[in-house]
């Protein structure tokens, strides 16, 4: 990674980044959180439903997705942002584990070295690290901001070895196609209506449905023992 591609990593990503203890010459598996590890959408949506909203979900963006029940106004763009820091700050120790995810990290740990990479708001960043843990989900959290493609080119310099990433976001899985073209890309999201959206995803090797398929994904692309 050259010193101007360095540059463009947030300052507080990077903090995250060199706490962590790499190992060289080992596999490593990036993977997000929120609708890969832990269930988001139908948590938020049960979250907002107590407050008097409701999510109506047609496309992948906040804006024109949140409305005050019974009411055809899209909440705007700021109020959504507000919605979701909201969500994060009362319901980020509640969220639960997508099925299958941590006994197959589990496994997968004995192979490859994980870390969670998440685009968390930064003040739920200890929450989050807190929830997961308590779910079985017991690896380094880098609090990522914006595009993921950079943070996973220094974590793939720093390690020299085969990696793979997990994302719901088809956005984030170009951006890591774009600066780590080597790394293993799967597409995967817990929430039907993502798959509705985005039946297929162009820059990931391969687009998964389970934790279970994930697993044969990657040991057959990172050459893991099966």
């Amino acid at each position: 990674m050259s010193a101007s591609e360095r540059d463009h990593i947030p300052e507080k990503v990077m903090a995250d980044l060199q706490q962590l203890d790499l190992q060289r010459g080992r596999p490593l598996l990036a993977v997000d959180a929120d609708e890969v590890l832990v269930v988001f959408v139908d948590h938020l949506d049960r979250f907002m439903r107590t407050i008097g909203f409701e999510m109506r979900l047609v496309r992948y963006e906040l804006e024109g997705s949140m409305f005050p029940i019974g009411s055809d106004e899209a909440l705007p763009f700021q109020e959504c942002i507000q919605m979701i820091d909201r969500f994060f700050r009362q319901e980020t120790l509640n969220q639960t584990a997508v099925p299958d995810g941590p006994e197959v990290l589990a496994r997968l740990s004995q192979d490859v070295q994980v870390v969670v990479l998440t685009n968390v708001p930064s003040h739920a960043g200890a929450l989050r690290r807190q929830n997961l843990a308590a779910l079985g989900i017991p690896y380094p959290v880098v609090v990522n901001s914006g595009g993921k493609g950079r943070t996973m080119r220094w974590l793939a310099d720093q390690v020299d070895a085969p990696v793979a990433f997990i994302d719901d976001s088809v956005k984030q899985v170009e951006s890591v196609a774009k600066h780590v073209p080597e790394a293993v890309r799967l597409h995967f999201a817990w929430a039907d209506f993502i798959h509705r959206i985005f039946p297929e995803c162009a820059h990931a090797t391969r687009q998964v449905r389970s934790w279970t398929e994930a697993d044969e994904a990657l040991r057959h692309k990172l050459g893991l023992p099966a």
